[in-house]
C-alpha cells in the first residue's frame, strides 16, 4: 500500500511540474489538509505525509529533480492546517519562507 500511495503522488508531483511548479530548496512547507468530514483525526491524515515526500523525491521530469532528499538539508519544517470540504477534498502544499 506504501508503495501504490507513493507512485501515486510521484505522478501527481510530475503533472504539477509539467505545469511549471517548482519549490525552491531549502524551504518550509505549509500543507493544508482539506478533509471531506471530521470522522477521522488529523493525526490520521498527517502520517500520509510520508508518502507525498517520497513521491516528491521520485518524481522527475528530463532529470530534473523535484526534491532531491527530503531531509532537514532541504525541508526546514512544515506547518499543517486541516479544513472540512466535503465537496472537493484535496491537500494543497506550498513552499513558504
Amino acid at each position: 500500500m506504501k508503495k501504490q500511495a507513493t507512485n501515486y503522488c510521484q505522478l501527481v508531483v510530475q503533472q504539477a511540474m509539467v505545469d511549471g511548479v517548482r519549490f525552491e530548496w531549502p524551504c518550509k512547507l505549509e500543507i493544508k489538509w482539506y478533509l471531506p468530514d471530521q470522522r477521522i483525526d488529523p493525526d490520521n491524515w498527517s502520517f500520509t505525509k510520508k508518502f507525498i515526500f517520497d513521491g516528491m523525491q521520485k518524481a522527475n521530469i528530463s532529470s530534473e529533480m523535484f526534491l532531491p532528499n527530503d531531509s532537514y538539508k532541504f525541508v526546514k519544517g512544515y506547518d499543517e492546517t486541516f479544513e472540512v470540504d466535503k465537496l472537493h477534498p484535496r491537500v494543497e502544499i506550498r513552499a513558504i519562507k
